[in-house]
């Protein structure tokens, strides 16, 4: 009788021998669309949500998008490009956050008032519309994680669980109205820049306050997106089981609001996460190998 021997390797991606099952039209096909979801983001605009004459603009949203069918992978990084985008527009908002916004203005003003010249007034309208800009920039971003989750409901309880957990992240509509900031009726965050410029001049401690203080709308939005980007596999998708249980596994990570915290786009998924992703990509074997290994870590 002949012996056959098999051997395995793993170094962040699988190999497999001739005699193997091929995986790599597998690992094509996923690549292929990780790489449609990267370049190609689908402008949204929804005709039916222009606000009322009362409000200029609500921004335009152009959001990533993936089709039912996609891998959860997919779905997976997808979703990691939303929270990070988020997570870094609500830093520029954060007074606690370095080169924020509010912070970049109060030194223009410092400047214009010791120096009242022509290039130091030009600084200080340009630092206010860099605030502008991030509002604006804030309720598109939000908009679309907000539609990207919408549109992925089917794929567990715990997409739905964000969904509401991002709502209660901003504040009833009387205290958007004060940043300029309200909702359609789509549920959708606008921003009036009219309404904001007015309410700027009579009280722009107000806005810091409401928006990039402690406590702020940034801070919460932001942090919300963090502790997902934290957050293992089965809690981001979640199932009927889990959500019934609370059988979910975190990272344990967690996020002071009194120390500074700078967003980037190399912002760190947990451990969990991340290796779901790895395995994913490297092949069907592995991807198998994943579930296989969690369930037999059910039974320890």
């Amino acid at each position: 009788m002949t012996n056959v021997s098999t051997t395995y390797q793993y170094n962040g991606y699988s190999s497999y021998q001739p005699n193997m099952l091929n995986s790599q039209d597998w690992v094509d096909k996923a690549n292929q669309d990780a790489e449609k979801i990267k370049n190609n983001t689908t402008s949204k605009t929804d005709s039916t949500s222009k606000t009322d004459s009362t409000s200029s603009t609500s921004g335009s949203s152009s959001a990533i998008s993936v089709g039912s069918s996609a891998s959860t992978s997919t779905f997976l990084l997808a979703y990691q490009s939303q929270l990070e985008d988020l997570e870094a527009s609500a830093s520029k908002l954060q007074m606690s956050s370095k080169d924020n916004v509010f912070s970049k203005y109060d030194e223009a003003v410092k400047k214009a008032t010791e120096d009242p010249s022509e290039k130091n007034t030009q600084a200080v309208d340009k630092a206010l519309d860099n605030i502008v800009s991030a509002f604006k920039d804030l309720a598109n971003k939000y908009n679309n994680t907000m539609s990207f989750l919408s549109n992925n409901v089917e794929r567990g309880s715990g997409i739905s669980a964000q969904m509401e957990a991002f709502k209660r992240m901003m504040p009833h509509e009387k205290t958007l109205n004060a940043l300029g900031m309200g909702y359609d009726k789509n549920g959708k965050v606008t921003f009036d820049e009219d309404t904001f410029r007015e309410n700027w001049e009579k009280d722009p401690n107000q806005i810091k306050d409401l928006m990039g203080g402690q406590f702020g709308i940034a801070e919460r939005v932001g942090s919300k997106a963090t502790a997902v980007l934290d957050s293992s596999v089965d809690k981001v998708i979640g199932s009927e089981e889990g959500a019934a249980t609370g059988a979910y596994k975190h990272s344990g990570s967690s996020t002071n609001t009194n120390t500074t915290t700078s967003f980037t786009k190399s912002s760190q998924m947990s451990e969990s996460f991340m290796q779901f992703a790895s395995f994913a990509r490297s092949g069907a074997f592995n991807l198998s190998n994943y579930y296989t290994v969690s369930m037999l870590n059910m039974l320890v």
